[in-house]
């Protein structure tokens, strides 16, 4: 895995895939392995530990809600309030924010532009 110009290079059995990290949806681990989701629905399952994918990827872009997951920020549709919280992405999918997290993703928020009725 390598990053050139915001464009990661992927790895797979088969071919090197070559991507925009914009386009980066949000990527899931699972044991040793991470899938990324990209814009347009295609995946792509790469032999990697998310914690290196984490470490490579532009911390101010990405955030780390869950142990399992790794989100572009620029994907976010919204985030529940309530409880322990969700977070919606712009594909549909719902991803859980950990107790622990929850804190740092609201800081994050507090960072950005916000009209509040």
């Amino acid at each position: 895995m390598h990053i050139s110009n915001e464009k990661l290079v992927l790895s797979t059995r088969e071919y090197y895939h070559l991507i925009e990290v914009e386009n980066i949806i949000y990527c899931k681990s699972k044991n040793s392995y991470t899938t990324f989701y990209l814009a347009g629905g295609e995946e792509i399952k790469v032999s990697v530990s998310i914690k290196n994918v984490e470490q490579k990827l532009s911390s101010e872009s990405f955030i780390r809600p869950h142990q399992s997951y790794l989100v572009n920020i620029h994907h976010i549709k919204s985030i529940q309030k309530s409880s322990g919280g969700d977070i919606l992405l712009d594909n549909g999918k719902t991803i859980a924010i950990s107790t622990r997290k929850k804190s740092e993703i609201l800081r994050l928020l507090g960072d950005t532009k916000r009209i509040q009725a």
